[in-house]
């Protein structure tokens, strides 16, 4: 199995090598599906790229705030890209790829999007926070309306 963590450094590298970000925990669990954790820290942002049972998943927000306060990306990306419909694509397994592709095709889509679509975050602007909290809250509202309307519960 390909070390991830280090295979989030590769395909997230302009981070550091262009945004001055720095990284500030690495891990890798190859004994728990391959998980793993990589946090990029530049003077003002935070990002967090997470890859748990195969699905790579990020966080971004205000470093000096507790990841837990972090936003999760498909909310940040409805504020800077709101016509991309999905910020998360799950490449299914088959038997003519491996979990490693599957992680890697989503790493370095992830990887374009945050670039694309992010750059003004990524050089600290950060303007646009209270707007994304607000996106953030939303969708809270959103889903909690979902789960309890009875219609949508399965039998």
């Amino acid at each position: 199995m390909i070390n991830r963590a280090e295979l989030i450094i590769q395909h997230f590298d302009y981070l550091t090598d262009k945004y001055g970000f720095r990284v500030e925990r690495k891990e890798f669990y190859p004994d728990a599906m391959g998980n793993a954790v990589v946090i990029f820290k530049s003077p003002v942002i935070g990002i967090e790229v997470v890859i748990d049972r195969n699905q790579a998943l990020i966080r971004i927000g205000d470093q000096s705030e507790e990841l837990g306060k972090w936003f999760e990306f498909s909310n940040v990306l409805s504020y800077f890209a709101p016509s991309l419909e999905k910020a998360y694509v799950f490449t299914e397994k088959t038997e003519n790829n491996t979990w490693d592709q599957v992680v890697e095709t989503q790493l370095k889509r992830l990887a374009e999007i945050l670039l694309d679509c992010c750059e003004s975050l990524l050089r600290g602007d950060l303007s646009g926070k209270e707007r994304i909290k607000k996106i953030e809250h939303n969708r809270k509202i959103q889903l909690i309306e979902e789960l309890n309307d009875p219609s949508k519960r399965s039998n």
